[in-house]
């Protein structure tokens, strides 16, 4: 019951009576329904929708009414859980910047010659920005690109459809990455519409009336002028679409989301390159745009959350100096997906450099955008707003709201709080007026200088300027009410000159009754009764046949006259389309601010843009000395990657330069042929993970244009990062150890191409010594000889060291170390000072009962252990003589 469920979780307190019976004040609403929807509710919110007078006369048009029917009416107007919220003047205002996805999920399987195969179709929504991403695409049986797409687009909510066949792979992805995540199964086709329905529902809704948004109808049959047949490729995207409209309507919100026409099509970026299928497929160029980050990678990396699921130590955490909330989601999405453009890349970096060049600029620019509201949600919610459709038939309209002016304030505060944002954002371009002209970024010029291209700032100033002077805006905020200006409204200004032409009509009128009468006379009355000709009973005798006896006083008749009946009503009708308009005016207001939306995103994508600039600038400029700009070769040069002293870029940021070791990283060469591959050894502890990751994120920083830690940096272009780092099951998912370690690994040899960096920690160690060692090597060999990838490989196989010692395209390197008191027949005694400095050459041990001592497990033990392992390497080497 919803009312033990507000004293259990807001701590509200009972009322009396028989029944359970708890409550707050409407004006609080937006607080605790916040509060429970965080904790994973869903909250209607229930409206009286007619006053008891209204109650009364419906009533009386029935023919026997109950005494059900003699209670006023109440509506659900909205339902809100946490990946439907709009934000609107009912809810509470988010300060988070973070996205809450809705994602639905529709599959397909199917069975061939090759194997069984599926098929996804995917819609993610953003309902506080009003946008959809739109995808299909084939998946393996891991599911991989399922999991990159919730990796980079993370749902708060999963809709799915009631169906008990659901593959093994969504099912481990349902209960794997998306365990956490509240999950609600719908009603096939009622609930999760097909595509043929969803096409129908779009089009009976007639929500696109200017036509269908483009990446919508990439999944439409081109030939089908009415919108009703899907294209072969687009079935189960248009079904999972469906789904999100389904829920969407059944929230109340459909309208002014979809409304917004914001959708783009999401296309993965990995074409899934089967070796075993195609073979061979080295010296083939790079043909991404940007750099693939799966879950996997995002997840070993920390590139958006650490283990504890917090930003802390992330790179995210590290990297994001950006302003706005809307910049700051454009900059999640910049790193889940680093361009593989070599030319963008360059103009990133020579942003950097001129916003480090120009610092003061640059300072007070950021000054500018610190003051900034999310004005990418505020045009989504102003859209809701203004939206003529919604007023005519949403329950919301039918609302007795007893805060109705604090409301219609909220509105008002909305629209003037986006106005105020931009009129502060078209003050960035003054500030750069100066040195415009030095400026070598493209993309920083456009964003800092006014124009009409799509890439500048567009011209506000006559936008601007219009709608301050449509309205008093502290009369607005005050009364919570607009009177518009002359020239505002159309309909308004029509509504007011007709009440003029109306009543200077009477008062013509009245004027030639007084010559009529020959005496003053006056118009009296109220109501009905209004404008009955006074005139004095003294020259009442020049009344004529025309003239009706209304009524009298002493000393007065009163008259009407068929022409002044007329002319009242043509007054009443003007003052009534005046009150409709005036009653309408506010959300007119608003409909006219959307009307140039378009204006307003190229606004809110320029100022995104320069602020993740911003960000990548403040990051560069923290690194002081101990930076240089990655140099990116040509791309028909041969992969490589060579970083001289780099550090990690986020343990640099806590711990500092004076805490951290620098390492260098060599991996090819464009002149000669060295090795691709290096294989890592060194003691437990000793930093060789550590050393992978930092590899591997300053790949990620170095392609998303910002300087990088290090003295010097050089490479072609990545197109993967793989990982298979840390050793984890996943219980949930029936997955052991090592059954995730294989997979991972599999999904590399699939997939890498000579462009992919590969950073493999410890393959193997999840089953036995021997079966985890011819593992090793084999993807080594392959790795090395077929695919011939960029490749840090970790290990504690000495046996595989010495097997690829004298092997051309392997490189042996460790994480050195010193031995103190070094003793050859107690380990408890040694002691090992880790240097963690990358050396050449393969460790001679792995200082295993190091980490046992410094785990604190007892000393006879560990002298057991190494007793057997001495034993047990006697062993070995006498089977090998023999």
């Amino acid at each position: 019951m919803d009312a033990v469920i507000g004293v259990e979780e807001l701590g509200l307190v009972f009322m009396k009576g028989e029944f359970a019976h708890s409550g707050f004040p409407e004006i609080a609403y937006s607080r605790y329904s916040e509060a429970l929807i965080q904790k994973g509710y869903k909250v209607a919110r229930v409206e009286q929708t007619e006053t008891p007078k209204m109650m009364e006369e419906r009533c009386r048009k029935m023919h026997r009414p109950t005494k059900f029917d003699r209670v006023v009416r109440r509506e659900i107007c909205r339902i809100t859980s946490k990946a439907t919220r709009t934000f609107g003047v009912h809810d509470g205002q988010l300060c988070d910047p973070e996205p809450s996805y809705l994602l639905a999920i529709a599959h397909k399987q199917e069975s061939g010659e090759s194997g069984s195969s599926i098929s996804f179709g995917v819609c993610f929504v953003e309902t506080s920005v009003g946008k959809f991403l739109l995808g299909q695409f084939n998946d393996d049986h891991f599911c991989s690109r399922l999991r990159t797409a919730v990796s980079h687009y993370p749902p708060v909510q999963v809709l799915y459809e009631n169906d008990q066949s659901l593959p093994a792979g969504l099912r481990q992805v349902l209960e794997g990455p998306l365990h956490s995540v509240p999950r609600e199964a719908l009603r096939p086709w009622k609930e999760f519409w097909d595509a043929p329905r969803t096409l129908k529902q779009l089009r009976e809704g007639n929500y696109f009336e200017e036509g269908y948004p483009e990446a919508l109808g990439h999944f439409i049959d081109p030939e089908d002028s009415t919108h009703l047949t899907p294209r072969e490729d687009g079935c189960l995207a248009l079904k999972a679409l469906g789904a999100c409209v389904w829920y969407l309507s059944d929230s109340l919100i459909e309208e002014e989301v979809l409304t917004m026409r914001s959708f783009e099509r999401y296309v993965p970026q990995e074409t899934h390159i089967d070796r075993q299928a195609n073979g061979d497929c080295k010296g083939s160029p790079i043909h991404l745009n940007n750099m693939i980050l799966d879950g996997v990678c995002l997840q070993n990396l920390e590139v958006l959350h650490n283990a504890s699921g917090g930003t802390e130590g992330t790179l995210l955490a590290t990297m994001d100096f950006c302003c706005t909330p809307f910049g700051k989601r454009l900059f999640q999405q910049w790193l889940c997906s680093p361009p593989c453009r070599v030319k963008l890349i360059e103009d990133r970096q020579h942003a950097v450099d001129d916003l480090l060049t120009y610092s003061e600029e640059a300072k007070k620019t950021r000054e500018l955008l610190q003051s900034l509201p999310d004005l990418e949600r505020l045009l989504s919610r102003i859209h809701g707003q203004g939206l003529a459709r919604k007023s005519a038939s949403h329950p919301d309209q039918r609302a007795i709201l007893y805060e109705d002016t604090t409301y219609n304030k909220r509105k008002i505060g909305n629209l003037l709080q986006a106005l105020e944002g931009f009129r502060k954002a078209v003050k960035v371009a003054p500030l750069w007026a100066d040195v415009l002209p030095s400026l070598t970024s493209h993309a920083l010029m456009g964003c800092v200088s006014a124009g009409s291209k799509e890439e500048q700032f567009p011209d506000l100033t006559e936008t601007l300027e219009f709608f301050e002077n449509a309205f008093d805006h502290e009369q607005a905020k005050k009364e919570g009410r607009v009177t518009p200006s002359a020239g505002v409204d159309a309909d308004y200004d029509e509504a007011m000159r007709r009440v003029k032409e109306a009543d200077k009509a009477l008062q013509e009128y009245l004027g030639q009754q007084s010559r009529h009468f020959r005496c003053k006379a006056t118009y009296v009355g109220s109501g009905k009764h209004r404008f009955q000709i006074e005139v004095p009973e003294s020259s009442a005798r020049h009344a004529t046949s025309a003239h009706e006896l209304h009524g009298q006083r002493k000393g007065f008749r009163r008259y009407y006259t068929d022409e002044v009946k007329q002319l009242a009503a043509n007054l009443v009708s003007a003052e009534e389309a005046q009150e409709a308009a005036v009653k309408d005016i506010m959300r007119r207001i608003f409909e006219n601010f959307d009307r140039r939306r378009a204006q307003w995103e190229r606004a809110v994508r320029c100022i995104a843009l320069l602020d993740c600039l911003l960000s990548l600038a403040r990051y560069s400029g923290s690194l002081t000395d101990a930076s240089c700009t990655p140099h990116f070769l040509p791309a028909d040069s041969k992969p490589c990657l060579r970083v001289k002293a780099g550090f990690h870029p986020c343990l640099l940021q806590h711990l500092g330069a004076a805490t951290l070791i620098p390492n260098d990283v060599s991996l090819g060469d464009p002149e000669s042929c060295p090795p691709l591959l290096a294989l890592l050894t060194g003691p437990n502890m000793g930093g060789k993970s550590t050393l992978m990751r930092q590899a591997g994120l300053l790949v990620i920083v170095a392609q998303m244009g910002a300087r990088v830690p290090a003295e010097a940096c050089e490479l072609t272009l990545v197109d993967r990062i793989f990982t298979r780092l840390g050793a984890s099951d996943r219980i949930t998912s029936g997955e052991s150890t090592f059954f995730v370690e294989v997979n991972e690994t599999s999904a590399i040899l699939r997939h890498a191409t000579e462009h992919s960096l590969v950073l493999l920690d410890e393959l193997g160690r999840g089953t036995s010594t021997h079966d985890g060692m011819a593992l090793a090597h084999a993807v080594v060999k392959e790795l090395a000889e077929s695919i011939c990838c960029r490749t840090l490989f970790s290990t504690h196989y000495h046996h595989l060291v010495e097997r690829f010692r004298e092997h051309s395209a392997v490189h042996l390197a460790h994480m050195a170390c010193m031995v103190e008191d070094e003793n050859e027949e107690d380990p408890t005694k040694e002691t090992i000072v880790f240097l963690y400095k990358c050396a050449a050459g393969p460790c001679p041990k792995s200082y295993g009962f190091n980490a046992a001592k410094l785990a604190g497990i007892p000393q006879q033990v560990i002298r057991r252990a190494f007793e057997k392992s001495r034993h047990l390497e006697e062993q070995i080497q006498m089977r090998r003589a023999n």
